[in-house]
């Protein structure tokens, strides 16, 4: 087994984490202002707000519905046994980069029909996804054409999406808690304590 000397890893590492910053920062230069501050409108004026998405995304989107929680939000996790119902007044966010997953179409479907606001962040602003949504916030990190793909990221498939959608919703957490006035104090009294 070939062993690499420990500082070349360590150069190795500091040059890996700055082309992933690198293409984050690229991807965040395109966001919409516009779009992020009709988000963080909407979300302030939500009864109740749901989070969905798969796999990684689906991880994203549930880190947002941790710290929506923290700032004093109602905020559920669609899918988790003590989920309540979706209603008129309460808000859907619906994150998938491709707009294609087919049970994040359906939930965002679902939602819609029963009058509740469906917010969709996806890099593809054209998809089926969006065709539920009152509005889209479009990440471009595009990651269905190849050519594209190889411009953008050296990374696979659709990870700067959501790489990006982290960040991006971390703003939002971070700009809703100085306009409300979040205390640290305040916050730390909703965060988990059974860990």
């Amino acid at each position: 087994m070939n062993k690499t000397k420990p500082n070349n890893i360590e150069s190795s590492i500091k040059s890996t984490t700055k082309a992933i910053i690198n293409e984050i920062d690229a991807v965040l230069d395109g966001i919409k202002e516009d779009e992020f501050k009709q988000f963080v409108t909407a979300i302030n004026s939500s009864k109740n707000i749901f989070v969905t998405g798969q796999g990684r995304s689906g991880l994203v989107a549930r880190t947002f519905a941790m710290r929506l929680t923290h700032i004093g939000f109602s905020c559920h996790v669609v899918g988790d046994t003590t989920t309540p119902n979706i209603d008129e007044g309460d808000m859907l966010i619906a994150c998938s980069s491709s707009g294609t997953t087919s049970v994040t179409c359906h939930i965002a479907g679902l939602a819609k029909r029963l009058n509740a606001q469906v917010v969709v962040i996806t890099a593809h602003p054209n998809s089926e996804l969006t065709e539920y949504a009152g509005l889209i916030i479009e990440i471009p990190a595009s990651d269905t054409d190849l050519v594209i793909q190889s411009q953008l990221t050296e990374q696979f498939r659709s990870t700067l999406f959501e790489q990006a959608c982290l960040v991006y919703l971390d703003a939002v957490i971070l700009t809703l808690v100085r306009l409300l006035n979040r205390e640290e104090v305040e916050m730390m009294k909703r965060h988990a304590n059974l860990e």
